[in-house]
């Protein structure tokens, strides 16, 4: 009696949590392992895609170039086996295909779809692939494994020279970002914190209007609801009683992002019951911290730490909570970690979601050190204001429905 082979299984893949988990089997499952991308990052080898991807099972690895999107430092990593990386510098028209094929005996799967091998593919883009899984008698496999045998030949084997050379203009078209009118900030690694202050200022005014999943309208300007409309009135605020118990409660309200007066794009204390027990019951207990984060003037890395561990050491008091407390009282140097921005400030540290200080103090020392932080005071009075809310209008540009 003739065996029947199983036909071709075909799987869908459409969100960034299947894919991951995709790539982690084909990479246990598989013996060898090669992969044919338009585009490939690592995040400095801290991505979870890169981690999960063991090289030593990659054989042949063809990597485009156009626009400069390769990042360097994954081209390093792939070249650090010899005739491992060939890049395709020319091509008709754009390199763009996107094949990850791995192999272990006679079974062969593959993945394939509109996702590079890049850090933003495997944990926020919105991508839609197609595991195929079968053997190597399969047509459709084979075709797939011929195409990137052509692929191979064609490309370019990497030389230290070149490398050199592209890793500066990979540095420049970092700097030269297109910006889109109300689109958020498309975040793969911390490199995409990098940017001069006019960009800058032109990606936080592009959001004015950038319409979240649920319909609702960011609003950067203009009267409340609105960043600087919030951020203005905390710092009023603040400045009108140095002790945070003596504010009257629809002071702490404002200030907890609760309440009509907020805006509640930098985060809200709503679902943080303990927390707003405690601001009402006992706000002596933040006072003993957050009145002494002073309203000007420079703050030293250490003190942050000390004093953001003071605070979530209350029962109750996250890290949202307090960092929500640190970006209103002083916009210039913090972000708001809430719901709505960890999502997209997780890919910045290349893990899980900021929960912790320690977490936190790595990402505010990669965004003290930017360009566009770093940048002096504007004469123009409208970016004048922005520069004074720069860290906090972060949040702006990184916010998504939640």
């Amino acid at each position: 009696m003739a065996l029947v082979e199983e036909p071709l299984k075909t799987t869908i893949i459409t969100d960034t949590k299947a894919l991951f988990a995709t790539l982690q089997t084909l990479t246990r499952t598989s013996s060898i392992i090669d992969l044919c991308v338009a585009w490939a990052t690592s995040s400095k080898g801290q991505g979870r895609h890169w981690k999960a991807l063991d090289l030593s099972k990659v054989r042949y690895a063809i990597v485009g170039t156009a626009f400069a999107q390769t990042e360097p430092a994954a081209l390093e990593d792939l070249a650090n086996k010899p005739g491992r990386l060939r890049l395709m510098i020319n091509s008709h028209g754009t390199f763009h295909p996107k094949v990850i094929i791995g192999r272990h005996g006679d079974q062969v799967r593959s993945i394939l779809g509109s996702a590079n091998f890049t850090t933003a593919a495997y944990t926020g883009n919105t991508e839609l692939s197609v595991l195929l899984e079968g053997t190597d008698s399969d047509p459709e496999l084979q075709a797939i494994e011929a195409y990137v045998r052509e692929q191979w030949q064609r490309g370019t084997e990497l030389t230290k020279e070149w490398l050199d050379e592209y890793a500066l203009t990979w540095k420049a078209a970092k700097r030269q970002r297109i910006l889109v009118p109300r689109a958020k900030l498309e975040v793969d690694s911390l490199t995409d914190l990098e940017m001069p202050w006019s960009t800058y200022v032109e990606l936080i005014r592009k959001q004015q209007g950038r319409k979240l999943s649920n319909g609702t309208p960011i609003r950067v300007t203009g009267a409340s609801p609105s960043y600087m409309e919030e951020l203005r009135l905390t710092q009023a605020v603040f400045r009108s009683e140095s002790r945070f118990e003596n504010l009257s409660k629809d002071q702490r309200n404002l200030l907890m992002g609760v309440g009509a007066r907020s805006s509640g794009f930098l985060g809200s204390m709503k679902p943080a019951g303990y927390a707003r027990g405690l601001v009402r019951s006992e706000p002596e207990r933040i006072g003993k911290s957050l009145d002494r984060l002073p309203l000007d003037g420079p703050v030293s890395l250490s003190e942050v730490a000390r004093l953001l561990n003071e605070l979530t050491q209350l029962k109750g008091l996250k890290i949202g909570v307090a960092t929500r407390f640190f970006a209103v009282k002083r916009p210039d140097l913090f972000v708001s970690v809430n719901k709505g921005s960890n999502p997209q400030l997780a890919k910045f540290i290349s893990g899980g979601e900021v929960k912790t200080v320690k977490q936190y103090i790595g990402l505010l020392e990669a965004i003290w050190f930017t360009e566009w932080h770093r940048s002096p005071r504007p004469t123009d009075a409208g970016e004048s204001a922005l520069w004074e809310c720069r860290a906090a209008l972060l949040d702006a540009a990184l916010y998504e429905s939640v």
